[in-house]
Order: C-alpha cells, then structure tokens, then sequence
C-alpha cells in the first residue's frame, strides 16, 4: 500500500460498469482504476485499463484527487470497508482519547468540554496569528489556481481549509462534533500531514494551557512521541470521503439513463441508440 510521491498520469475511477460493445470502446467494472490518456471532449475520453485502450463516457467515472500522492485503492474508503473499519474504528478513537486526557471539565452550569471545540480554538488563534501571510497565499492560490495546477498548499493552509469545508457541510445538519472530528482526522490523513496538524495543536502554548491540565498529554513531551507515530501514517495513501458519516446523504453517482441520453445527443457510443 506505500506509494512513492510522484506525479503520474491522470487516472479515474470507475463509478459503474461499462460494457465494451465495439473494438474502439473500452469496458470496465465499478471501482476500477482507469488511466485516462486524453480528455480532449469533455464527454468522450480515451483510457487505459489492464493493457486495454480504448474511448469511455466520462460521466461513468469520477478523477481522483492525486495532487501530492498517488492512488492506493486499500485507502479508499468508497471501495474497502477495512480502511473505513481502520480509520474511523481505531485511529480516530485512539486519537479522540488522547485529545480528551486531561481536558479540563467545565463548570456545573457550563456546557460539556469536547476535543474539537479546543481545536476549533487553537486554529482561531493560529489564524489570528498569521492572518496577513495566510490570506496573502490563499489570495495567491485562488488567483492563479495554483492548488488545482498541483501545487499544494501549506499544512497550515490546508488546515484551515479542511476546517471551513467541514463546519460548512456539518453544521447546517446539526452533527456532533464528534463526527466532525472524525473528519477532520480523515482529511489529514487524506493530505498526509496529519503529524503536522496535531504538532499545531499541542505547540499552541496560550490555548493549550487553558484548555488542558499540566499532566495531559497535550501538554506534556508525550505529544511529541504522538507526533512521530502519526507521522508514519504520511507513507500511505488515503482517499477518504469527510461526509462519510452525515445522515441522509449519499456518495451521488451519475444515472445510467441520464449518461445514456447525453451520450445520444452527442452522437457517442451508437449501441446506446
């Protein structure tokens, strides 16, 4: 499952099945990895799978996201139960159990204390902290689309932004910040700095002081044991999904019937007519 960083070629994965009816098609199955070799029609895309070339709708499958890593189909938690078993099962637990040591407890009438409120917390200040070179970057990134163009983003920056994306898709349905931390676990594991994220947390001395007792491990050495593990979680591969977990919603997937008439329309793929 150890994939080097290198930058490949674009590759999809298959969101259906696509039966091969001609010479110049190519057939897949659901959740396949296709090397995509030409995008030059937005509908009509030419592809490499098992050694087999040949042309594919490209609504039956979906690009994955490789922008600093490549694609381990063990880490995708749309294709292996185990990963999702794994991560949201075992890390997560573990991680929210180190993150709750020592947590102070609130007052009798306060509300209840939970992990990611102190997050929330120390990613203010660090905001705060760094506002006019953080916004000067994403500013930079947004105008030149220099995240789409594979040009990553800082930890920090990535940080902030896994925060915005998860509190705007989690808070309008009312879900438990312990979902939400769950997903903010995912996606450091997705960016592979993970170590860096919870090496943020535990060096913000003004938060962490207010949030934790001296004894935890938050605020003792032990963090940086904690970040050392985690750090060799950055090897592998991981494609999790941060909406997972949020009640009512599905992974949506194109319409086989829909496809078939735009590709019609389009005059693509004539066994469909």
């Amino acid at each position: 499952w150890y994939q080097r960083r290198v930058r490949g070629p674009l590759r999809a994965r298959a969101l259906m099945d696509f039966e091969r009816h001609d010479e110049d098609e190519l057939g897949f199955c659901k959740n396949d990895i296709i090397t995509v070799l030409n995008q030059k029609d937005e509908h009509c895309w030419f592809g490499e799978v098992g050694g087999v070339r040949g042309f594919f709708p490209a609504k039956f499958v979906l690009v994955l996201d490789e922008r600093s890593k490549l694609y381990a189909i063990e880490g995708d938690d749309r294709v292996s139960n185990e990963i999702t078993t794994l991560v949201r099962g075992n890390i997560c637990t573990s991680l929210r159990k180190i993150f709750e040591h020592g947590l102070r407890r609130p007052s009798v009438l306060g509300t209840a204390l939970h992990p990611w409120h102190f997050i929330e917390d120390a990613i203010d200040h660090e905001i705060k902290e760094q506002f006019t070179q953080i916004l000067g970057r994403l500013v930079l990134c947004k105008t030149f689309r220099l995240d789409e163009e594979q040009k990553v983003l800082q930890p920090n920056e990535m940080l902030f932004r896994a925060m915005h994306l998860i509190n705007a898709s989690h808070d309008p349905l009312n879900i438990s910040a312990d979902v939400k931390l769950r997903s903010l676990i995912c996606a450091g594991l997705n960016e592979q700095c993970l170590h860096m994220w919870f090496a943020t947390f535990c060096q913000c001395t003004e938060v962490t002081e207010k949030w934790y007792a001296p004894w935890s491990f938050i605020r003792s050495p032990a963090w940086f044991q904690i970040k050392c593990e985690l750090r060799l979680l950055s090897k592998y591969a991981f494609n999790l999904s941060l909406d997972y977990e949020i009640s009512g919603t599905t992974q949506t997937e194109p319409v086989k019937q829909d496809v078939q008439d735009m590709l019609i329309k389009h005059h693509l793929f004539s066994w469909m007519s």
